[in-house]
């Protein structure tokens, strides 16, 4: 009922689609709303930054990088590194890069020059890091731990993004200051590349958070997988007992904008105003899109038979977020109306 409420108190406030799709049409039917363009919606950020500033995006085929080089291709010379999976965004150079091999990219940043490095490969598959211990340390922190010094090295600012799994999820809320306790093989290696990162880079950026939003591949984060099963027809199961705080990747560039623009350095918790379970976020997900909310199935973490051990509760505290932002953080319903309200930028 909370969640139900929580979409339609934001209906009743000011609203607006951008070339609405017919999910979103259908969630604001019979409710006045005005139509913007992209740009009104999304007016171009007033970071101070030269036309001659050169932005690389590790990951940029991912969901949080191709995110960020739509975000950034428009106002910099934006570069996206890509391990496989060729990405192809308006206005930003691609370039197939092997974090793990050091002498290629060295070779490639003393080519680009970057003045800011974002740095959102990584391997996320928590599975796969507890069977590949080694390989994970080579991409998750021995190249996070070369990306950092090289930046050093070229007096670029640095943004390290870790995740909020760093915590053992036995309180949640945690705040930039809470010792982490991670729980598995990929939380751990995420907690040591953050330490590597500080202390190569003190003035880099490391961002905990758990992201959502469209992705090139249109499977890479939870709103898709919950919209890629729902609108299939599949039942969509939703962990009852495993709570966080979402941000959406629009949110993410604002508060990365807000954080370059304010000289913020260290660590930096991003998600949303408020807590909710992954049962939660589904069904908010659904509801906004319009799916059959039979097919939503609440389980609970044991039921579904993982290996590795997960945290429970991930939720942060978002105070520094509001901070740095000068405004409230937005709540994770507000969050998903801006994704629906938006077109799907890689279809």
């Amino acid at each position: 009922m909370q969640i139900q409420n929580d979409v339609q108190r934001i209906l009743k406030s000011n609203i607006v689609i951008v070339n609405a799709s017919a999910a979103a049409t259908c969630l604001f039917d019979g409710i006045n709303v005005s139509l913007f363009s992209e740009e009104q919606l999304h007016p171009t950020i007033s970071i101070p930054m030269s036309e001659q500033q050169t932005i690389l995006i590790t990951g940029a085929s991912g969901l949080l990088g191709a995110n960020l080089a739509r975000h950034y291709s428009s106002i910099s010379n934006c570069v996206g590194w890509y391990k496989s999976n060729s990405v192809n965004i308006t206005e930003v150079t691609a370039e197939q890069i092997d974090i793990t091999n050091h002498e290629t990219v060295a070779a490639s940043l003393e080519h680009i020059q970057p003045d800011l490095i974002i740095h959102c490969a990584a391997e996320t598959n928590v599975e796969w890091c507890e069977k590949n211990p080694e390989l994970a340390k080579a991409i998750n922190e021995d190249a996070t731990e070369f990306l950092a010094q090289k930046s050093v090295e070229l007096g670029a600012k640095f943004i390290f993004t870790s995740t909020d799994s760093v915590f053992d999820g036995n309180i949640g809320n945690y705040s930039e200051t809470t010792q982490p306790v991670p729980l598995n093989s990929y939380a751990a290696g995420k907690v040591r590349s953050e330490a590597l990162v500080a202390k190569v880079n003190p003035n880099a950026i490391i961002i905990r958070s758990y992201f959502y939003g469209h992705s090139p591949s249109g499977s890479r984060s939870l709103l898709e997988w919950v919209l890629v099963r729902a609108l299939a027809g599949n039942e969509v199961p939703g962990f009852t007992d495993s709570y966080f705080s979402p941000v959406s990747v629009h949110d993410f560039a604002d508060a990365i904008d807000a954080a370059i623009e304010n000289d913020h350095t260290g660590l930096l918790h991003l998600g949303s105003s408020n807590r909710l379970s992954k049962y939660d976020f589904a069904h908010l997900v659904m509801e906004a899109y319009d799916c059959d909310m039979s097919l939503l199935k609440p389980i609970t973490v044991d039921d579904a038979g993982l290996k590795a051990d997960r945290p429970r509760d991930t939720s942060l505290d978002v105070s520094l977020q509001a901070s740095v932002l000068g405004k409230p953080v937005p709540s994770v319903a507000e969050g998903v109306i801006r994704i629906v309200s938006g077109s799907n930028p890689f279809r």
